[in-house]
């Protein structure tokens, strides 16, 4: 498995990243790794479909292979997780693990699928396997930004060298969302869960997350916010991480 290490505190912060067709070295999650180990956090980013696997696979069955690498670790503070990575995580919390597991911060992470998340993240997919990568890239450009605000996609330069790697990266990370319902699995987790996403994402959106109102669980949309909260609001995700999941982070006035 590949992954990527910052500080060395007492507290272990594991996070799962998402679909992407190269690793960015844990780049996606960077608004939140410097407060992180400021706080005493040792934060450790993997890179989720790292894990090797074929297409046939579930992502019950996948994540509870990562189960099997992330018990070894012990004690879990904080686990995050955005997009596959978050889905990976709330599977993980019905799974044994969760009971290691303290806090949980989700990020444009969907819990039930319908028919447009189904639909777009198929067509990427179905492209991908095509082969066809610059154009599922340029649908991923075009859909990872607020409905309210986006942004002419240029052409995407592919490396031919990588493309047949990137090409089963996206076509394994969006198959393994399809008809996605994990409502049930996070449901009867103790600790506090943050859910976040964007207002006009036009991926994940508000209906396809989900929190046990009960339960220590809740939900922050971020407003005119797409499928990156942490670059459209990292202060507004500071804040409410230090309110909610009570981590005393450094947040600007």
């Amino acid at each position: 498995m590949t992954s990527r290490q910052w500080g060395d505190g007492k507290r272990l912060a594991v996070v799962m990243s998402p679909v992407m067709p190269l690793w960015d070295e844990g780049q996606f999650f960077q608004p939140l790794i410097e407060p992180l180990t400021r706080a005493g956090y040792r934060v450790i980013v993997f890179d989720t479909l790292s894990l090797p696997g074929d297409d046939t696979e579930s992502l019950e069955a996948f994540s509870r292979r990562w189960q099997q690498e992330l018990l070894a670790l012990g004690r879990i503070d904080l686990l995050a997780g955005s997009a596959l990575g978050g889905a990976v995580v709330q599977t993980l919390l019905g799974l044994p693990l969760g009971a290691s597991v303290d806090k949980v911060l989700l990020i444009s992470s969907p819990a039930l699928a319908d028919g447009i998340l189904d639909g777009r993240l198929g067509r990427m997919a179905d492209l991908a396997l095509l082969g066809d990568v610059e154009q599922a890239l340029q649908l991923l450009d075009q859909w990872v930004q607020p409905a309210t605000r986006i942004q002419p996609t240029g052409p995407i330069a592919i490396d031919p060298a990588s493309a047949e790697l990137q090409a089963r990266r996206l076509h394994r990370g969006f198959r393994l969302l399809n008809r996605l319902d994990l409502r049930r699995a996070s449901e009867d987790f103790a600790g506090p869960l943050l859910t976040v996403y964007g207002e006009q994402s036009q991926l994940v959106r508000g209906i396809n997350v989900h929190v046990n109102e009960q339960a220590r669980q809740q939900r922050l949309a971020i407003p005119d916010g797409g499928m990156r909260p942490l670059l459209d609001a990292p202060g507004l995700v500071l804040r409410t991480v230090r309110e909610h999941l009570g981590i005393d982070l450094e947040v600007a006035a």
